[in-house]
């Protein structure tokens, strides 16, 4: 029998994972692009925790090969959850699914886990409903992740994710002001759907192609821009996919008096996120 998880899966947290581990070693994953709450969130909503791109890598990293996207429209969010369960019978790949206790689904997210596994099983279809992924007694979810990162509170963030919390971009030109200053910089622009961190600096790592590497970052969440400075770095990386992993926050930012000020204060949060990496 082959399972497949169901969801809608932003962050493949802790909780996430533990869902997708249920469908077992050769299962699939069933996911929704765009998220819904990107349509019904309204401004409450704070951003995705993963990208398209993100999410993929993260599956296949984890082993997951079975992946299925199903479209999010107008037309979806008014499917009946009846209709709903039929469009999961026609995908033809599984004979089960998958999902945590408060999966909802359909017109006014009117279909739950028991609305679920009723319509599946007249069909012959298996139904497993996962307990929550609890991290300190709480049940770990998307939104409360989403609150720690624009708190700066990311050794928290990490625990209920289960890694480091990153970001992925391209590098594009800036205005050179960090190499004017003896501090070149990366200037990652990340899609503008992604969640970025509070602003400020931050000890990182970054990825481009098989380099992972010591650096302090700038995170600028109006620009959707992460400015990161690579000290043994060299070369031309414009127009590169390069990724970022928010260790530790380092500081908020300050307005600065002089341009002296500012390339001590630089000096500063790279040798703060020197020493943070080290222990890393």
């Amino acid at each position: 029998m082959k399972l497949a998880a169901l969801g809608a899966f932003d962050g493949l947290h802790k909780g996430h994972m533990k869902v997708i581990g249920a469908a077992g070693s050769n299962g699939g994953v069933v996911f929704f692009e765009p998220l819904p709450r990107q349509m019904f969130g309204g401004l409450s909503w704070r951003k995705r925790l993963t990208t398209p791109a993100e999410r993929y890598e993260l599956l296949r990293d984890n082993g997951i090969s079975s992946i299925i996207t199903l479209p999010f429209d107008g037309i979806t969010a008014a499917t009946t959850p009846q209709d709903f369960t039929r469009l999961l019978i026609e995908i033809g790949l599984f004979n089960g699914f998958v999902v945590g206790y408060d999966f909802r689904f359909g017109s006014e997210a009117s279909g739950n886990t028991v609305t679920l596994r009723e319509a599946l099983h007249h069909s012959g279809f298996s139904v497993t409903v996962v307990d929550p992924e609890d991290v300190g007694g709480v049940p770990v979810k998307s939104e409360r992740i989403r609150e720690l990162l624009l708190e700066g509170d990311l050794s928290r963030a990490s625990d209920l994710l289960g890694r480091v919390y990153g970001a992925t971009g391209v590098v594009s030109r800036g205005r050179g002001v960090g190499s004017t200053l003896g501090f070149p910089t990366l200037n990652i622009r990340v899609p503008e759907s992604k969640l970025l961190p509070m602003p400020g600096s931050y000890a990182t790592f970054a990825r481009i192609g098989c380099k992972r590497l010591e650096a302090v970052a700038f995170v600028v969440p109006e620009r959707n821009l992460v400015e990161v400075h690579v000290p043994s770095i060299e070369g031309d990386y414009y127009g590169a996919q390069a990724s970022v992993e928010f260790v530790s926050f380092v500081r908020a930012p300050v307005l600065f008096d002089s341009e002296e000020m500012l390339k001590k204060m630089i000096k500063n949060d790279l040798e703060r996120s020197m020493e943070v990496l080290r222990e890393w």
